[in-house]
């Protein structure tokens, strides 16, 4: 599997967890990306970051900002072909490849989850 996790509010709200899930990934034989919008000049504090995190990775892949967060995201997961991307914003997850399987690590702060499932039931409702 090859599987692409964003930094900023996913990795950096759950660094044990994804310390210990990126070790097993490798271990098991598995890719895995680190896709942030982080700016490219950031690359090696971002990997010093990471090591002090301990989470493991194959790659760590930063915008240039030339291009929206979305659309960097989706072309990161289309030229690394991910299985899997893990993403805070759901919104980064829309414009992946149809191939690529999406998890959203919802923060409720930031996300009333029940108001969110209210809007996509109504949506697909009036979508009938």
């Amino acid at each position: 599997m090859n599987v692409g996790i964003d930094l900023d509010q996913t990795i950096t709200e759950l660094p044990e967890f994804f310390a210990i899930v990126s070790a097993a990934l490798r271990q098991a034989g598995h890719r895995m990306h680190i896709v942030s919008y982080r700016h490219e000049s950031d690359l090696a504090d971002t990997r010093i970051e990471l090591a002090e995190l301990g989470v493991q990775h194959d790659g760590v892949h930063l915008s240039g900002q030339n291009e929206g967060l979305t659309a960097f995201k989706a072309r990161m997961a289309r030229e690394l072909d991910f299985d899997l991307f893990i993403d805070d914003m759901p919104e980064a997850l829309v414009d992946l490849p149809e191939k690529t399987q999406r998890l959203w690590l919802c923060d409720p702060a930031v996300y009333n989850l029940r108001a969110v499932i209210r809007a996509l039931s109504t949506e697909g409702l009036q979508s009938k």
